[in-house]
């Protein structure tokens, strides 16, 4: 009979015991990302990191949760409620359920959801046409980035795969910009300059993104199920690229440009012309390098970097091939200098060198070389009345000594 007792006892003690260990631990949320849409997880289905949601209780406010980069989330101790109401996804399973870890069918919640796609293939457009034909390369490997503009964090990037695509999935609501990186190398090959069409960024098959930076336009998903396909993104082959040096242009401080010899404390205005020949938009760079006596005193135009006597200028996006772009310098002549040049140069890989430079020489007096010729004639004048006087007084010298 006592044996029985203390078995009683030890059962109930036992069951007493194993309630609340369970109790204490809390329920799980786990919410994962529903690819097909059918509420199931799939073990090709990730887990959807960091995901915000809400817990609840009777009479209180609750406080926002947050799974981890295992797509789950241990709540405290305790009967909740939980709220999972983000509208920019679409929810496939529950939404909101109770969950208590003293109950065996409330320890665990799980939710999917679904969000939007953006897909897209990366090929060679090896007849630059912006098209894509059969048989055109298609380009592995290559990074393509997704940003919401304005807001800080939330980036992300995919690579594209054998076959030249890529795919944005699990997207949110919203607006987003693409961006597919400029020279990129693939296989260190001689092309890699993003072909980007920016005249026809709704067309089919054309190129979505911009010609002079790289990036698309700003696309907004408008439902968690939208699919966007064809986001292309094409290059060419980059040969022939040939940065020539065209012409300087001194502008006198009267607007005259004929050649002429310039004189301390006058302004004048360099303008070197150049430009980028080629199969691609590319970037359009190049340099005006002074002789000493020119002291620069600004620029015009053209963004520009002075460094003493040497003003480098470009732009920070592609440009057409065959445009024309300048250099303006307003400068000051500090000193007279002789047998000097004004060159330029165009910067940048070139399969031509022959006509990376030109130059055109000048010179700087000290005085006015309009002003010369006056003094010439005072000087020969003061000459002549010199030499008058010292004959006059040889005359009047001789006159008294033959008296």
């Amino acid at each position: 009979m006592r044996k029985q007792v203390i078995g009683v006892l030890v059962a109930v003690l036992v069951g007493a015991g194993t309630l609340p260990a369970a109790a204490q631990d809390g329920a799980e949320v786990e919410i994962f990302w529903d690819r097909n849409r059918d509420g199931v997880r799939q073990d090709d289905e990730p887990p959807y990191r960091h995901a915000g949601f809400r817990v609840t209780q009777p009479n209180t406010q609750g406080y926002p949760a947050y799974t981890d980069d295992h797509g789950v989330a241990r709540l405290e101790p305790g009967r909740w409620t939980v709220i999972f109401d983000d509208e920019r996804l679409l929810v496939t399973t529950t939404a909101s359920a109770v969950v208590d870890p003293a109950e065996e069918d409330r320890r665990k919640l799980l939710i999917g959801v679904h969000g939007a796609s953006i897909c897209g293939t990366a090929w060679l457009d090896e007849n630059a046409d912006g098209q894509r034909q059969d048989g055109e390369r298609l380009i592995g490997g290559h990074e393509i980035h997704m940003a919401q503009p304005g807001l800080v964090g939330g980036e992300r990037n995919v690579v594209t795969a054998d076959d030249g695509s890529y795919c944005f999935l699990d997207v949110p609501v919203g607006d987003y910009q693409l961006t597919s990186a400029d020279r990129m190398g693939v296989d260190k090959t001689t092309w890699g300059v993003a072909h980007w069409r920016s005249d026809d960024a709704d067309g089919d098959q054309v190129s979505k993104f911009d010609v002079s930076d790289g990036k698309s336009k700003t696309w907004h998903v408008d439902t968690p199920v939208t699919e966007i396909r064809g986001f292309d993104t094409a290059f060419v082959k980059t040969y022939d690229r040939d940065g020539q040096a065209l012409e300087i242009t001194v502008v006198n401080s009267d607007g005259s440009i004929h050649p002429r010899e310039l004189r301390v404390g006058e302004r004048i205005k360099v303008i070197g012309r150049y430009r980028v020949s080629g199969t691609a938009y590319d970037s359009y760079n190049a340099s005006l390098f002074l002789p000493e006596g020119l002291r620069v005193v600004g620029t015009e135009g053209t963004p520009s970097k002075v460094e003493d006597r040497r003003v480098d200028a470009g732009f920070p996006e592609r440009r057409a091939p065959e445009q024309e772009e300048q250099i303006i310098v307003v400068a000051e002549v500090e000193k007279a200098f002789e047998h000097s040049e004004i060159s330029l140069s165009s910067l940048g890989t070139d399969a031509n060198t022959q006509n990376d430079r030109v130059a055109v020489k000048i010179r700087a007096l000290a005085v006015d070389p309009a002003r010369q010729p006056a003094t010439w004639r005072w000087d020969l004048v003061l000459g002549l009345v010199v030499a008058l006087v010292l004959v006059t007084a040889f005359v009047v010298w001789r006159r008294k000594v033959v008296k």
